[in-house]
Formats: C-alpha cells, sequence, structure tokens
C-alpha cells in the first residue's frame, strides 16, 4: 500500500513541475499547498482515527499502540482525540 500511495504522490509532484509558464507552476504549487495537502492530512488523520478506534474495540490503550509498532499510550490517545 505504501508503495502505491508513493507512486501517486510522485506523480502529484511531478505534474507541478510540468507547466513551462513559471506563474502557472507557482499557482500549481499554491494549490497544492494552500489546498490539496491541508484536507489531504484531514483525511489521513481522520482514517488514521478511525482505523485506531477500530482496533480500540476489546483493547486496551497499550496494547493498541503495541500492535501498531510501539506508539505510546498517550500517543494512541491523542489519535483518538484527532490530534
Amino acid at each position: 500500500m505504501n508503495d502505491e500511495l508513493r507512486s501517486h504522490l510522485d506523480a502529484a509532484l511531478a505534474a507541478l513541475r510540468q507547466p513551462k509558464d513559471p506563474i502557472e507552476r507557482e499557482r500549481a504549487a499554491r494549490a497544492f499547498l494552500e489546498d490539496l495537502m491541508p484536507e489531504a492530512v484531514r483525511t489521513a488523520k481522520q482514517v488514521r482515527r478511525e482505523a485506531v478506534e477500530e482496533l480500540r474495540t476489546g483493547r486496551t490503550l497499550r496494547e493498541v499502540g503495541e500492535a501498531l509498532g510501539g506508539l505510546s499510550v498517550s500517543r494512541v490517545d491523542q489519535i483518538l482525540k484527532g490530534k
């Protein structure tokens, strides 16, 4: 999954460099930074929170943290709170 996501991100970043006109490149980069990235971050955080909520069913915060590669209890709690 990570390779697929990386491939899509690389393609999007490459598209920023395609316009020959520097004004178009700047506008594309600005739209990416100001519109698309914040939305992508919000969506990724939501997906992460939902996954952690699903893992939380029947598990302690410590167990969830261990299952996710050693996250602390406080970090798991922060994710559940959307931070």
